[in-house]
């Protein structure tokens, strides 16, 4: 029977009641800013945290006698070895998990005070450490307090690490269960910056203090820290979920049936396999980064001159990423990602000016905030297209799992890469064992040739695109699997 088409109002209150729609959930714009306030106080908190202890430590485990080899296993190798293997276990459960709160909430709750505790004490490794090596010096224990707190920041990651994950990987999937797809890239506009903000907060106003007060500023964070996520996990409503898939059936959960068809699905297509390597490559090019900041002291610059250089450079980012979202949807990630790692290239390729010349410490000082402000733009811009990259290219009805093999092959990358580029710097050393730390200004090679097999990589994955619809037509491959077959004509 016809029936008359509603009236113009009654189909804008439709059309704004299902832009206002995610799943079960449905908000009113009031209902929509507490939403995302929630949310971008738990990414101001969860950003701030992961910026302090990977920016600490290294300068704490250095000024202890670790060496470079150690430091990348410290920093990089334990904490990306836990996310291969812990990473698709949690996504998976996460993605297949029913309670009360909802598939990623209690998750968030659970791990927030862990999290706090493993962080203060990492905070306060040094003085836990001098006060192990007095109780054990009374008996001649050959230990030196240095070692006792290298020992004991290696156990200590390990545990922080292991919660830690639940909100790395976790908290992101949130995102797409609660923020209605009207909205999202919006949100992710306001989430970098927020993420932006916290970084300059610390560079600026914190990181000079990172020696003389360690213990504070890890204390200050873990608390700031489990107060937003249990504030969050309380106020953040998710909706209903259909039942899991029979991949979680009790009859085959501990069979190998979950991991034949995790890792069949997701290495399937060659555009997943393309990603994946982009991951490897991108990875395994940043393991080295966690010694930038020697590199900086080797030309001069101060610890109080790179929290200022860092912090400018966040500032700067807050006030691109506002325009570079509009870039990302107008050209598609893919495009803005082959621009971007071109100007990687030459990035990286400046900053060996320092094997070059010995510039005076203001000289060097300049040098660096303009090679800073002429990789940012690249760098926001890189930003924004990653994980709109990956949400237009994997099957969305399966992105936690392809998101969690695409980890999987990044913490692979780094496991691997972070000890080689530990005895790549640890060898050098020898070679310029008389000039110093002077060794340290080659950290830019290893990014160079990275960076160039970057760019293939992302040539290969452009094609590849193109190949299977590009702009216009592109379906994940396994979206097209899932489709029912047309029925035969009689």
């Amino acid at each position: 029977m016809f029936k008359p088409a509603p009236p113009p109002d009654t189909l804008a209150a439709t059309t704004e009641a299902n832009r206002l729609r995610c799943g079960t959930l449905t908000y009113t714009k009031a209902g929509l800013f507490v939403l995302f306030s929630w949310l971008l106080l738990g990414d101001f908190c969860f950003t701030l945290m992961e910026t302090i202890w990977p920016a600490i430590l290294p300068l704490v485990l250095q000024s202890h006698g670790a060496p470079n080899f150690l430091i990348a296993v410290v920093m990089t190798t334990i904490p990306q070895a836990m996310n291969f293997f812990l990473n698709p276990i949690i996504s998976t459960t996460s993605d297949r998990f029913r309670s009360k709160r909802g598939r990623r909430i209690p998750f968030l709750l659970f791990s927030a005070p862990f999290i706090s505790i493993f962080l203060i004490l990492l905070g306060f490794s040094q003085e836990i450490g001098q006060w192990i090596h007095s109780l054990i010096s009374q008996g001649n224990s050959d230990l030196s307090a240095s070692t006792i707190i290298i020992a004991l920041i290696c156990v200590f990651i390990v545990f922080f690490r292991l919660f830690e994950l639940f909100v790395g990987t976790v908290f992101f999937y949130l995102f797409n269960d609660v923020v209605p797809a009207a909205f999202i890239g919006r949100f992710i506009g306001f989430f970098k910056v927020v993420g932006a903000a916290a970084g300059a907060l610390f560079n600026f106003f914190i990181f000079k203090y990172a020696t003389s007060h360690t213990s504070v500023i890890f204390l200050g964070a873990a608390i700031l820290y489990v107060t937003a996520f249990t504030l969050l996990g309380l106020n953040v409503k998710e909706g209903e979920y259909p039942p899991p898939d029979k991949i979680v059936d009790k009859k085959r959960m501990f069979s190998l049936a979950p991991i034949r068809v995790f890792f069949t699905e997701c290495f399937s297509a060659r555009i997943f396999r393309l990603v994946f390597l982009y991951s490897i490559l991108i990875a395994a090019g940043g393991s080295i980064n966690v010694f930038l900041i020697f590199m900086a002291f080797s030309v001069g610059l101060t610890i109080d001159d790179v929290g200022k250089i860092n912090g400018l450079s966040a500032i700067g980012s807050v006030v691109l990423m506002l325009s570079m979202g509009v870039l990302v949807d107008k050209f598609h990630p893919i495009r803005i990602m082959i621009v971007t790692q071109i100007a990687f290239v030459f990035a990286t390729l400046f900053k060996c000016v320092f094997l070059f010349y010995n510039f005076q410490r203001d000289t060097a000082f300049w040098i660096y905030i303009v090679l800073a402000f002429l990789y940012l733009p690249f760098f926001s811009a890189n930003t924004m297209a990653s994980f709109p990259m990956l949400m237009r290219i994997f099957p969305s009805n399966r992105f936690g799992q392809f998101c969690a093999a695409n980890a999987m092959c990044g913490a692979a990358s780094n496991i691997i890469a972070a000890i080689l580029a530990g005895v790549y710097l640890d060898v050098l050393r020898r070679f310029f064992a008389s000039s110093g730390d002077f060794y340290y200004r080659f950290v830019p090679v290893w990014g160079f040739v990275f960076a160039v097999l970057t760019v293939g990589a992302t040539f290969l994955l452009y094609r590849e695109w193109q190949r299977l619809g590009g702009d216009k037509n592109y379906r994940a491959p396994l979206e097209l699997d899932t489709t029912p077959p047309s029925q035969p004509q009689t």
